[in-house]
């Protein structure tokens, strides 16, 4: 399913990302291939409309580039592996009539992750990717800068370079959210939800989760008056969007407006390439707004 789950913006500082070609001999450089058998972890870019489709690794409508990345990952658990070196050592062991130095039972242990990773499960996860000509922008769907920042590192090797940052406030997000809840502040067409997180400035452990109650309730300033700042906050563009803003410039539990993520419900089973076409127009209009208007307010 296409529509992002979260949102990782990061801003352009150079152009070549803006050239269509040059974003599509890296991909094509790099697609998606099964881990072998010594492999632990392997990524790739498949294709947008489907892993099985024979269409292109990209797809560009208008100056919107939508890629997709699917990660493999094989999963080895720590109980099986450890009984598996627990048996080695002890048979090693037996045989030699001592003890296992430590530097032994290393190599023992990397023998036996070779030995079983053929036999391993795989794990599936699959990423999508949105890059802006327009507003020179990047737009990674993960909830992690880690995830994303392996994602955007398989463009960086094939391309030679990515002059990307993330995307940042003037002044420190929790301190303008912290603001905002304290006096109330409306930014229409953005207003404020009913979820919010607050943080201690001073002790990391001191964490304030509040759901489902009016942002500005008494409750809330207590926190504030106490020295909390706000960390995570829900928001609503009334335009169809609602998301949670974390201090980091990150949007997560995006979620979009049945009168937006339902306008193409009227495609065919077997127009799925084009309702996919038709929802990226939408979505990247819809997140365009959101976006525009978010960095507006936070600046």
């Amino acid at each position: 399913m296409l529509w992002f789950r979260n949102a990782i913006i990061y801003q352009l500082n150079k152009d070549n990302l803006l050239d269509k070609q040059l974003v599509e001999k890296a991909i094509n450089a790099c697609p998606f291939v099964p881990c072998g058998n010594t492999d632990s972890t392997r990524s790739g870019w498949i294709s947008p409309y489907g892993e099985n489709s024979d269409n292109s690794l990209l797809i560009d409508i208008n100056g919107q580039l939508l890629l997709r990345l699917k990660k493999e990952t094989k999963i080895l658990p720590s109980s099986v592996v450890k009984q598996a070196l627990a048996d080695k050592i002890n048979t090693q062991e037996n045989v030699l009539g001592r003890k296992l130095k430590k530097t032994e039972k290393q190599s023992l242990q990397d023998e036996i992750f070779i030995d079983l990773l053929p036999r391993a499960f795989s794990k599936y996860q699959f990423f999508w990717l949105w890059i802006d000509t327009q507003a020179r922008r990047v737009i990674v769907d993960s909830a992690s800068f880690k995830q994303s920042e392996d994602i955007l590192a398989l463009l960086r090797k094939e391309m030679g370079s990515l002059s990307i940052a993330p995307l940042a406030s003037e002044t420190p997000l929790d301190k303008t959210m912290t603001e905002w809840v304290r006096n109330k502040v409306q930014h229409p067409p953005i207003q404020l939800g009913s979820e919010i997180e607050l943080k201690d400035a001073l002790e990391d452990n001191q964490i304030v989760r509040c759901k489902n109650l009016e942002i500005d309730s008494n409750e809330v300033f207590v926190h504030i008056d106490a020295g909390k700042q706000v960390n995570k906050l829900n928001l609503i563009d009334e335009r169809g969007v609602s998301f949670i803003l974390n201090k980091d410039y990150t949007l997560k539990r995006i979620k979009f407006d049945s009168s937006i993520a339902d306008k193409n419900e009227d495609f065919m089973p077997e127009e799925k390439d084009k309702r996919l076409e038709a929802d990226f127009i939408i979505m990247t209009k819809a997140l365009s707004d959101t976006f525009n208007t978010l960095i507006k307010i936070t600046n």
